[in-house]
Formats: structure tokens, C-alpha cells, sequence
């Protein structure tokens, strides 16, 4: 999936669904502290978050020292490829986790062909610009393009991305059951899950991003985003003993970093403008009447499911809510009834900005620091 290309501004934290409806002004994230270690760790993780944001250029991937509501320091590594051994590692998702997959993959490929598998200071001891050229320079095979994600494995441990990406209109229903069932056979411990973009629309202003017939589940899809895949890729953690999952949010998508009939899109859209969101009920209303859904479920489709970042924030949202349900129950067992699976956010919308995008929603020149704050999630919740 594409978008035009430009220049513009920082990322904010995602709103809540209140400050969506509402129009809040005010972007502080909210964290409340529950008893539950993974609710903990979401808090810890986005205070690493915010000090990576101090200075996104030097913080990003320097060792921090977090201090914790009980006062004490944890202390927060920066990137060290080795953290994930012991693991096999999947992500299940959309282009965002394609790309992203991309670059771990030849990182990893690099450390084991290049540096015998001893970790890369450039990683952790650098500032980002320093640890995006190294991997540039050292990737193991053509990042670009669109062949598929090479696979790791050594005797440490084991990566691969299952999923769908690029153009895919009138296929997301098959590509997503592909993935499950390709996923199912590695047996992953660990899955990073995200599907969001392919539910979008930017109706009106690009062809390509408005629902047709042959795209029309997409909309059921994302009205019952809950249901229709967290709940299902929860279920499949569940079924598979897997004992760490973690839903990465939507990506931070630059409004200003688009051109053309993508910005005039983004902008009204964004700003919720009466006229826009009247062409697209009117433009899926016949869609609407095959798939029975209400005009409010279609009103709220056109309102909040735009292809814009008004429209992550909604899913991230969504995440949340999603999450802290099931945090609530720490200690769940899965089917082989040994496993225990700790479920979390991995975060990385709220370090991303305009600066890290090159096409307005990928974060190629971020990967880095992505790859980074993974790290750093996985370690922390697995410590539940």
C-alpha cells in the first residue's frame, strides 16, 4: 500500500476514543496503574517512550534508566539483536510489519554472516543516523522492492513475517486466512500482530482506498475490528501455546508528508469536514444496504476508519481497550494447559513522525529505533 511522499511534522500520542469524539485538544495519554504486570509494563514502556521522544535523534537507541512509580530505576537497554534469542518470532500483519520485517530480518542475517553472531555496537551506541546508515550499508540482500520476507533461523532462534502486503483488493479475506495457517505451522512462542491500513478508506480522493463490491467485507471487518481480529489472533495465541503476544498499533501516518488528492483528502477528513464524510455515506451507502449494517455503523466507517491519523489513533484506541480487558486475566493458560500468555502493545506509533516516513505512512528510516523499542517490549513482558 502506497501513499504520496513530502516532508512534515512529529508524531503525537494517540488519542482516546473520548478526545476522538469529542475533539479534545488535550494529546496526554492517559496510563493508570492496575495490579496486573502486564498494565505495569505498558506504563514502563511508555515512559521509555517519552524519553526516546526527549531527543528522537540521540535517545533513540542509547541505553535509558527509567524511573518507576515506586521510584526505583529500570533499566532500559538499548538494542542488542541477541535479546530475542531463545524465542521463535513472528509477525502477522500488513505492510507495516512487512517492511519492518524487512530490516530485523537483515540485521539478523548480518550479525550471523558477518559478525559471528556478536551483537553490533552501532546498534545501541549511536544515534539513529549512525544506526540507519550501518544497516543500509550492510543489508544482506535488496530491503526494497517487493519479494517476500527471507526467514531467519540459527540454533538461538527463529523469525518470519506471515501476512499481505501492496495492493490486495478484493483478496484481504484469503491472505489473512493464509497467514493464520502459515503461521500455525511455525509454532511461534512469540507474535507481533497488526492489520489496520488494508480496513481504511480515503473516500472521494483515492480510488483505490474506497471500498467496492469486491472489498466490501473490509468495512464488516473494521466495525468489528475487536472481534473480527484481535479477538481472533488472541484465540489463535491461545490454540497455538503461544506464550507472549503483543498487538502493534497502526502506524503514524503524515498527513503533511502527502501530496496532491491525498493531502486535500487527509486534510478534510482529519478535520472531520460535513461535506466529505456526507460524499462518502452517500458513496457506500448501496454497499451498506448488502452488507445490512445501520446508517450510524456507516456513518462511524466513514467518520473514523479514514485513511489518515485520526483513523490510527481510532484503532490503536481500540487496541487498548482490547488489551486491558484481557490483562486483567494474567496467568491464562493456553490449550496445552502449561503455557501461560501474557498479551501487550507494542507501541511504535507514538515513535514515529514525519522525519522517519518517506511515503507518509511506512517508517523505513525509523526501522531502527523500532526494532529497538520491540527489544525492549518483548524483554519487559516477559518478565510477567
Amino acid at each position: 500500500m502506497n501513499s504520496n511522499g513530502g516532508s512534515g511534522s512529529s508524531s503525537e500520542p494517540f488519542l482516546t476514543h473520548l478526545d476522538l469524539q469529542e475533539g479534545n485538544n488535550n494529546k496526554q495519554q492517559k496510563c493508570s496503574i492496575q495490579n496486573s504486570c502486564s498494565e505495569v509494563t505498558y506504563c514502563n514502556i511508555n515512559k521509555l517512550i517519552a524519553k526516546i521522544n526527549e531527543n528522537s535523534w540521540h535517545n533513540a537507541m542509547v541505553d535509558h534508566n527509567i524511573t518507576i512509580d515506586d521510584g526505583n530505576k529500570l533499566h532500559m537497554p538499548g538494542l542488542h539483536l541477541s535479546s530475542f534469542n531463545g524465542d521463535k518470532l513472528a509477525f502477522l500483519g500488513d505492510s507495516t510489519l512487512y517492511w519492518l520485517g524487512k530490516y530485523f530480518s537483515s540485521m539478523l542475517h548480518h550479525q550471523q554472516n558477518v559478525n559471528k553472531g556478536i551483537d553490533v555496537e552501532y546498534y545501541n551506541m549511536k544515534d539513529r543516523g549512525v544506526a540507519n546508515n550501518f544497516v543500509k550499508n550492510n543489508r544482506q540482500f535488496m530491503i526494497q522492492g517487493i519479494d517476500p520476507v527471507p526467514p531467519f533461523k540459527n540454533d538461538k532462534m527463529q523469525f518470519a513475517w506471515f501476512g499481505m502486503h501492496g495492493n490486495m483488493h478484493g483478496k484481504t479475506e484469503q491472505a489473512v486466512d493464509k497467514m493464520f495457517t502459515d503461521a500455525e505451522v511455525m509454532k511461534p512462542d512469540i507474535i507481533v500482530a497488526n492489520m489496520a491500513f488494508h480496513w481504511f478508506h480515503l473516500c472521494g480522493y483515492s480510488e483505490k482506498m474506497c471500498p467496492s463490491v469486491i472489498d466490501s467485507p473490509l468495512i464488516l471487518r473494521w466495525l468489528h475490528y475487536k472481534e473480527s481480529w484481535l479477538q481472533r489472533v488472541y484465540d489463535f495465541a491461545i490454540k497455538n501455546n503461544v506464550k507472549l503476544l503483543l498487538f502493534k498499533t497502526a502506524n503514524f501516518i503524515c498527513g503533511s508528508a502527502r501530496t496532491g488528492d491525498w493531502l486535500t483528502g487527509d486534510t478534510l477528513y482529519s478535520k472531520f469536514d460535513n461535506v466529505t464524510l456526507a460524499n462518502c455515506v452517500s458513496r457506500l451507502e448501496p454497499l451498506a444496504k448488502d452488507l445490512s449494517i445501520s446508517t450510524d455503523d456507516l456513518n462511524k466507517y466513514c467518520k473514523y476508519a479514514q485513511f489518515t491519523d485520526v483513523g490510527s489513533k481510532y484503532v490503536n484506541e481500540q487496541m487498548v481497550e482490547f488489551v486491558s480487558s484481557v490483562q486483567q486475566h494474567d496467568g491464562i493458560k493456553t490449550s496445552d494447559g502449561n503455557t501461560v500468555l501474557t498479551v501487550g502493545i507494542y507501541n511504535d506509533h507514538d515513535i514515529e513522525e514525519c522525519a522517519t516516513t518517506e511515503d507518509a505512512i511506512h517508517h523505513k528510516v525509523g526501522a531502527t529505533v523500532r526494532i529497538r523499542l520491540l527489544s525492549n517490549t518483548i524483554e519487559n513482558y516477559l518478565k510477567c
